[in-house]
């Protein structure tokens, strides 16, 4: 009974290690074909030159990390997801960075994400539909993450969270004690200096809204003093 039991352990052992070989060699496990998703700017072709590395290699050996941090130094692509799809496809799932805003010094336009990381010269980006930062400080240039400059990464991502940026087309920081912002709808809005930007960013959100749903004539915001902000209406009346 005991050699028996002998028999049939190896007898097992020889079987998974016959699979496992035969998966390790066979072409039929062999990597043929590269999928993409989710791509809007990126051309299928650009993220499959990426991957093209391992066509032919086995699936079973294929490194999902290797590839993941070859596509993400992409700098439109946030993430990738990549997924094996038995028995020889590779499918590739993508994040496309998000710009919210630029601004520029000289020549050079510089795009900051959602990540608030900075690229310069993005060609493929259409900057006309995103937010253009007037008079932003030269240092911003030479930095890869706004989060360096905590107050402004503070200030932007208060606008941002707060759906703010998405309304506006022009931020002026020329002078960072008086800064400025143009809505879609060409409100001028006065946002002061950079203290207290998270009640002041949510002034401006509630009072956004209550202009929209109440369809009020206005052509000024002023939220400089964040326990005391105002709109002025297109009669000149002033409303708290």
């Amino acid at each position: 009974m005991k050699k028996h039991r002998v028999v049939i352990i190896v007898a097992i052992s020889l079987l998974i290690g016959l699979i496992a070989y035969l998966c390790a060699t066979l072409d039929y496990f062999s990597i043929k074909k590269i999928t993409v998703k989710n791509n809007k700017i990126v051309k299928i072709s650009e993220i499959q030159n990426y991957a093209n590395y391992s066509l032919g290699e086995n699936i079973f050996r294929f490194n999902k990390k290797k590839l993941q941090e070859k596509i993400n130094k992409d700098i439109y692509i946030r993430n990738a997801n990549i997924k094996k799809i038995y028995p020889n496809t590779i499918e590739i799932t993508v994040e496309e960075a998000k710009d919210i805003c630029y601004f520029e010094v000289g020549k050079d336009k510089f795009f900051v994400d959602s990540d608030f990381k900075i690229v310069r010269n993005k060609d493929r980006i259409d900057y006309s539909k995103i937010v253009k930062i007037v008079g932003a400080n030269e240092n911003l240039s030479k930095i890869s993450n706004l989060k360096s400059d905590e107050k402004f990464h503070e200030f932007l991502n208060n606008l941002y969270t707060h759906k703010i940026l998405e309304q506006l087309t022009e931020i002026n920081v020329v002078n960072s004690n008086d800064i400025t912002m143009v809505t879609k709808n060409e409100i001028k809005v006065f946002f002061g200096n950079l203290n207290d930007s998270e009640k002041k960013s949510n002034n401006i959100s509630k009072i956004l809204k209550e202009i929209s749903t109440k369809s009020i004539n206005t052509k000024m915001l002023d939220t400089k003093d964040p326990q005391k902000p105002f709109l002025i209406k297109e009669n000149s009346e002033q409303t708290e």
